[in-house]
Parts: structure tokens; sequence; C-alpha cells
């Protein structure tokens, strides 16, 4: 090979690498770009997992809040508002929601959550919520990640995954659960694969996506019972100590290994026909029968010792055993306490047996009846082998930083202040201390001015998280509409207490609708007769957005 062929073969070579060089870069960050975007979505949805496990209950089972169900306390937290490009805004919503995740916030459900405030999560794991709601995790940048919805999706995907189907935090029942018959909206009977294991008041949801339209969640009002033998059973005996004997009830199959049984006698249940107070001595239930003096009956955690029967109503001691003196709604179950039930062996041509200690009893049958449309979701029509799962999760009912709770509320927020009552005036809203989560200001702490109607009419309008105008003067037994339009995002209303002073109770007041979604209005009409200051606020955000009626 003469000289020049060697040059043209060197430069030839040398040309090749370069472009080999060149493209190794190329590929090198696009392949930076992938672990990058595999990084953040592995933790988003590891975030997903740790938002299934702890905060569904008050923010749902997608993380919409009252975007997905009206009735849940907690805020939406999986929109599009939540995932910004912008550093600035994206810098200034991670330290809101990892501060509020840490510390929680003072006058709401929401508790602190960090191990250094006491709760169970740490840096990391409040990190990966956050890379969650805000599709970018902390300390990564805007330009680390040109798609923050697609990895924010992918951690929501996983939280409903986990809340439907995980093999120890999910909702799933063990053997699943499903319809073995087509139920219409209408049905108030459902027919299940299996239907052990459920009980009276216990909630069911059907299908597993809060955002089809055929979700649904249920109340159980009768299911076939289930519990277990406290004791041996031999073949001659009639009596059965069970474990919870008051799920059974007269006339029921039951087996016991393989020998069926009728119920011949057990102890009675019940439900509460109307709310029972503290101070209440009589309680009225909905079938007294069964019920005589001297028994012991139970009412969710209180135990009463029965004096007197007299038709519907029951004269009771209140809070015996130890158990506390609590407030009951309508609707509760109501047992009598006792563990024996009486049966007739070896039926349906089943032989009587001897029976071990802890045996399952099941009732025989797999209808369930239900109370259609629970949890303010509607009634649906529903295929054959539609899954069924436990839930949903009740969210807890305490205040962080009110009464009886810590005496330093966490990272020095103060303490929730007070609820104003009519004729004591509205206080003014607490403002954030030290360390207190940043959050937007209430109307009270930006509009202090009297607002009297315009030709019998008030105008205000619902942003997120605030009312315009919050602070309004009428005259005693004048009739006032007042117009609320939501020109924010999420859900509002405006709920005014009446003579009370309480919400949710008969004379309050609320907007017609009484859930206004975005761009769109609601009114209210009122005349209020007493002198007084009237508190109203937002169902949905009643620690932000309040305010105060004052008549004359």
């Amino acid at each position: 090979m003469n000289t020049s062929k060697q040059i043209n073969v060197i430069l030839g070579l040398l040309m090749v690498g370069a472009l080999a060089t060149l493209l190794y870069f190329l590929w090198d960050t696009v392949r930076a770009d992938d672990a990058t975007e595999h990084q953040l979505t592995v933790n988003a949805e590891r975030g997903g997992k740790l938002f299934s496990i702890n905060c569904r209950a008050c923010h749902g089972l997608t993380g919409k809040g009252v975007l997905e169900n009206p009735t849940l306390p907690g805020a939406a937290l999986n929109v599009e508002p939540n995932r910004p490009t912008d550093q600035g805004t994206l810098a200034q919503k991670q330290a809101r929601f990892r501060d509020t995740i840490r510390c929680g916030r003072v006058g709401t459900v929401m508790p602190a959550w960090s191990q250094e405030q006491g709760g169970p999560l740490n840096d990391s794991q409040i990190a990966q919520l956050v890379a969650l709601i805000t599709g970018t995790m902390p300390g990564f940048e805007v330009k680390d990640n040109p798609d923050p919805n697609a990895v924010s999706e992918k951690g929501w995907e996983n939280a409903l995954q986990v809340a439907n189907y995980d093999h120890i935090y999910g909702d799933e029942f063990t053997p699943p659960k499903e319809l073995a018959e087509a139920a219409g909206a209408g049905d108030t009977t459902l027919v299940l694969n299996n239907a052990r294991d459920l009980s009276a008041a216990q909630l069911l949801r059907i299908d597993d996506d809060p955002t089809d339209d055929k979700y649904e969640i249920v109340s159980v009002i009768d299911s076939p019972a289930g519990s277990a033998l406290k004791g041996k059973v031999g073949a001659g005996d009639r009596e059965l100590v069970i474990e919870t004997a008051y799920v059974f009830k007269p006339g029921d199959i039951i087996t016991v290994d393989d020998e069926t049984m009728k119920v011949i006698s057990a102890p009675a249940q019940t439900t509460l026909a109307a709310d029972v107070d503290n101070s209440a001595a009589t309680i009225s239930v909905g079938q007294p029968s069964g019920f005589a003096a001297d028994d012991t009956i139970k009412v969710e955690g209180e135990k009463m010792k029965v004096q007197s029967v007299s038709g519907s109503l029951l004269r009771v001691q209140r809070g015996i055993d130890d158990t506390k003196v609590t407030a009951h709604t309508a609707g509760a179950l109501l047992t009598e306490q006792g563990d024996v039930i009486q049966v007739e062996r070896g039926a349906q041509n089943s032989t009587a047996s001897s029976h071990r200690e802890v045996t399952k009893v099941y009732e025989v049958g797999d209808d369930v009846q239900v109370k259609r449309g629970f949890f303010a979701t509607k009634a649906a029509d529903h295929q054959l082998g539609t899954a069924v799962f436990k839930g949903p999760i009740l969210p807890a009912n305490t205040i962080t930083g009110g009464a009886g709770q810590q005496a330093l509320p966490p990272c020095g927020q103060k303490t929730a202040a007070s609820v104003a009552t009519p004729g004591a005036g509205a206080g003014a809203a607490p403002t954030p201390s030290a360390g207190q989560p940043e959050r937007p200001a209430t109307a009270q702490e930006v509009q202090a001015t009297f607002t009297e109607p315009a030709n019998g009419v008030i105008e205000t309008e619902a942003k997120d998280n605030l009312f315009s105008l919050n602070d309004f003067k009428v005259k005693a037994g004048e009739e006032v509409t007042i117009k609320v339009k939501n020109s924010g995002s999420a859900p509002h209303n405006l709920r005014v207490a009446g003579v009370d002073g309480q919400f949710k109770t008969a004379d309050d007041l609320v907007t017609s609708p009484d859930l206004i979604t975005a761009g769109n209005s609601g009114e209210l009409k009122l005349k209020l007769a007493q002198a007084g200051t009237y508190v109203f606020h937002c169902d949905f955000h009643p620690n932000d957005m309040w305010g105060q009626i004052t008549t004359q």
C-alpha cells in the first residue's frame, strides 16, 4: 500500500471515530434524559403508594378530593395547576406541599406527617409525595422534566392500583367479590359470588375507578352473617357460643363445617330511630322486639343497661362497663350483648357432629340488602362480574391544634381559632406564625368593610379559597338574595348557620345548588328575623372561606 492510500485510510478512520464520538455523546444525552425521567417516575409511583396508604381517606382514591366526591374534606391534589412548568411557581408549590405534609394544617383534619413532628414519614417519603403531586422531584428543575403531567399521572395510576389490589393495603376482598347477577339502579338486593364476612352498616364500593360513571358506594343493611365458635360443640348441643352472636337472627340457616343448622333464637339487634345526645336517658329504636329490662346493649362504642321497654322506647342507663357516653346518630346499629344462639341441629338432611373451637360459622346465602347511592354517589346499573371492594376509608374527625390536642401545635403554628356564634361576632382569622405552612389569606383578613344589599341582592365571588366579600349587613326581617359566583377551579358553596350557630343542622341555609362547580353560580334567599351575627362558610373549605352576616 502506498503512502497516499495509507493517509486516506487513516483520515477515514479518524472521521469514523469522530462521527462515532458525536453519535455517542448525542445518545448519551438521550440516555441521561431517559434515566432522569425513569427516576422521577419511580419516585412519583412510590409517592402514589404512600398516598394510597396514608392520604386517600381525605383526598380520595384519585387524589381529586371534593372533585372526586363532595363529602371528602381533603383538597384536590391531582390537578394540572399543581404541575407547573415555570421554575419559580414549581419551587413555591413544592415548598408549600412539603411544609403542609410535614407540619399539617392547624384548624383542619390535616395532621403532621413528618417523623420529627411525631408522624410516620421520613424526608425522602415526603419528597416522593411532592413528586406525585407536582410531577417533579424536589431538587430537580423544570428543564430536567419536560412532561410533569405524564410523571404525575403514573404516580396517580399506581395510587389507584394500590388502593384496589395491593394484597396488604388494598380494598379487594380475599377471595375477590363480584356481582353474580347484574344489578339495576333501583335494585336494593345485590347478589354476590361470595357474600361472606360482610356486616350491617359496612360500606362497599362497586367498580374500581371513581371517575367511571358506574362507580357507586352502597351501605350494607343486611347480609349473610359470619362468625366463629368460642368453644367446642358436641353433636347433641343445641346452644352455640359465638364470638359475635348478634349478627344472626331467628330463621337463619347456617353452616358449621359440613353441618347445616337453623337458628331458633339469637341476641336482638336493631337500629336507632332518632339521634341520641349525651344526656338522653330514653332512646328510640326501629324494632324493639327481643329487648327486655336488664339487657346490656351496645351502640357503637357505648354500652347501656336497659331499665324498661315501652313501645319503641328503651329507657337506659348510659355508659356502663367503663364505656364512654357519646352522641349517636339515627341509623346506628344497636345490639344486645350476648354470645349464645340456640339452633336446630342437622338441618336439611345434614348430620349433627362435633365441632372445634374457632370453627367458622356462616349464614347460607349470597344476597346482600343495601342502601344505594351512598356517600354522595349515584345509583347506577352494574353488569354481571363487576368488582366489589371494601370501603371507602372514612376520614378522621380530629382537628389538628384544636381543643384536646397537643398543647403546642406542630412547627410553631397557632392554635385553631374558634368559630363565632350568632350575637358573638366573628373574630379575626389566625395569622400564620413561624413555621406555619403558607396559605392564601382568608377573606376575613383582606376584607373588613360592611357590604349592604342593593335592591335586595348581595353578590360575592368564591375564589380559591376565599370569598371576595364576606362581611354583610342586613336589616332584621328583610328578605335578601345572596348570589355566589364560583371564579375558582375548585367546587364551592355558601352555608349560613342559623340561630343555633351550628353548621349542618336543621336551620342552616345553603346555596342552590349546594355544590357550585367552576364558572357557575348559585344563590340563596334568607330572611333573618332575629338581630345578631350569623356566621357562614364554604362546606368544602370551611377553614379558609368564612364570614358573617350582621342583622340590626
